[in-house]
């Protein structure tokens, strides 16, 4: 695996060792060929009245930018930049010699110019990010790669310069981990067919004009000395050379053995360590501790797994609702003695009930029944289309207070287009055709009944439902004793002015929670 521990802050201050880095050829190729457009000198600022920078120039930023952005994705080179600033402490944990903050989030910026990050819609709405040139599209795998040593993050690496770096990573690439290999580049491309940057000749792709400075950079690399076990270091190369071919002059490289890295398909996990939610939002999980450590379920953050879980999906939830589900958990603590075997679905499962009581004051507040149920009028589908707005109230992650106001806003607006009709005999009960409407006519004065409720302006929602009980009960029960319950049951039952001629697939929730 060759992790070595180092100089940075993951070894100083963490005792951690700083594993190998996976990137693939197919990345390091489009970033080598930002330098393509070198001569156009075009310039942007990641923010306005910003430092101008050059947009096709390969910096020392960028590279550094790309070893994190490899650590930090996941195994399909997806990566969470919710929290930029998450990453860029990511970078100065892991490099002995970081960039600023202001070349990161710069380098950041001309990844995203020039492609090399993604940025595409999830299927619940939200923003998420890849890395391009990551995955083989044709096989849906991680394209050919290489493991470069943890040499890269070291200051002695960060300190050579840009032209010696871009050479050694380079031919690192190629060689690709096989000991054997011998890297040749010419100096000047001759039949200008290449395809990439990187294999432009050394003199175009170094930005270099003449052949001593070649010569100067190879002298350089032949002496270099870097870790290559923790506190022991080797020569980088065995052998460099300059030396005069069929096509002019050309630079040999072989690499130290000690330093390359076959390629295996074990310890995966290793080559990759995504930002977790605890990193991307420190001072939210910070809270959850304190919170925790208040209502005395503090061990419930002493597993990392859960922790990050939890982090997740309390975010966007309120500090009321959070505080309401830690005060339950704390309450069945003080009568179990322990936390349950699965504190999250318990946290779930209150959260929800404390929502859904919250929710329905608010839409009795606003006046909102009528539009939520609609057009049900069965008591069991009305809860079923409760649940369905609750569900859609709870995946828009807005607060109780911002619901209110937009479905304040919503029901003004259905009141100005769907005025309210008085209501006809028609909308009570089950229509002259039906099976039950001709069952009651049989035993019961069910139009009476019905003249009735409509004088009384009952809200046929709840008449509908007194009806189907009256249909079940004639087939056990007196029908006389089964009008007279339903006549003295039409003057509790609720009021409601009129209809609204409503579509029958209007769904209230998909106005209120379309943005």
């Amino acid at each position: 695996m060759k992790a070595l521990i180092l100089g940075n802050r993951l070894g100083i201050v963490e005792s951690k060792a700083t594993y190998p880095v996976k990137i693939t050829s197919l990345f390091l190729n489009q970033l080598f060929d930002m330098n393509l457009n070198f001569s156009s000198r075009m310039k942007f600022s990641f923010r306005d009245g910003g430092t101008l920078r050059l947009k096709d120039h390969l910096t020392h930023a960028d590279l550094q930018l790309a070893f994190i952005l490899f650590r930090c994705c996941n195994a399909y080179g997806y990566i969470d930049l919710t929290n930029r600033k998450a990453l860029y402490r990511r970078l100065e944990n892991e490099f002995e010699s970081p960039i600023s903050e202001g070349q990161f989030y710069a380098a950041l910026e001309k990844f995203s110019h020039h492609q090399l990050i993604l940025s595409e819609e999830s299927a619940d709405g939200d923003i998420r990010h890849r890395l391009n040139y990551f995955m083989n599209e044709k096989t849906n795998k991680i394209g050919h790669y290489v493991l470069f040593h943890p040499f890269v993050f070291t200051k002695v690496f960060h300190e050579l310069t840009l032209a010696e770096k871009k050479l050694i990573i380079s031919a690192y690439a190629q060689a690709s981990g096989s000991s054997k290999k011998i890297i040749t580049r010419n100096l000047k491309q001759v039949d200008k067919t290449f395809r990439h940057a990187q294999f432009s000749g050394l003199l175009s792709f170094l930005h270099k004009s003449q052949k001593s400075h070649i010569s100067d950079i190879l002298n350089n690399l032949a002496q270099l000395l870097l870790p290559v076990e923790t506190k022991t270091n080797a020569k980088l190369l065995d052998s460099v050379q300059l030396v005069k071919g069929k096509n002019g002059y050309k630079a040999e490289l072989k690499f130290n053995s000690e330093f390359l890295i076959p390629v295996v398909n074990k310890d995966q996990q290793k080559y990759y360590n995504p930002l977790d939610a605890c990193s991307l939002y420190p001072k939210f999980f910070s809270f959850l501790k304190r919170e925790a450590d208040f209502y005395g379920i503090g061990e419930l953050f002493s597993d990392q797994h859960l922790s990050n879980r939890l982090v997740k999906r309390l975010r966007p939830v309120s500090v009321r609702l959070i505080r309401h589900a830690f005060h339950d958990l704390m309450e069945y603590v003080k009568e179990k003695g322990i936390l349950p075997r699965n504190p999250e679905y318990m946290i779930k499962h209150s959260i929800e009930d404390k929502f859904n009581t919250i929710l329905d004051k608010v839409i009795t507040k606003v006046g909102a029944d009528e539009f939520v149920r609609y057009p049900e009028t069965r008591e069991e589908l009305v809860k079923e289309r409760k649940w369905s707005f609750s569900q859609a109230a709870l995946k828009s992650k807005l607060g109780i207070k911002k619901i209110r106001i937009r479905m304040e806003q919503t029901i003004k607006s259905l009141n100005r287009s769907y005025p309210v009709l008085p209501w006809d005999v028609s909308d009570y009960g089950a229509g002259p055709t039906t099976y039950q409407y001709q069952e009651l006519r049989k035993f019961l004065d069910i139009d009476s009944i019905k003249r009735e409720a409509l004088i009384e302006k009952v809200d046929p929602f709840y008449y509908g439902d007194l009806e189907y009980n009256a249909l079940l009960a004639i087939r056990n029960t007196n029908p006389k004793v089964v009008e007279d319950w339903i006549r003295g049951e039409l003057p509790k039952l609720p009021r409601l002015p009129g209809k609204r001629l409503l579509p029958y697939n209007f769904r209230l929730e998909n106005l209120v929670f379309s943005n």
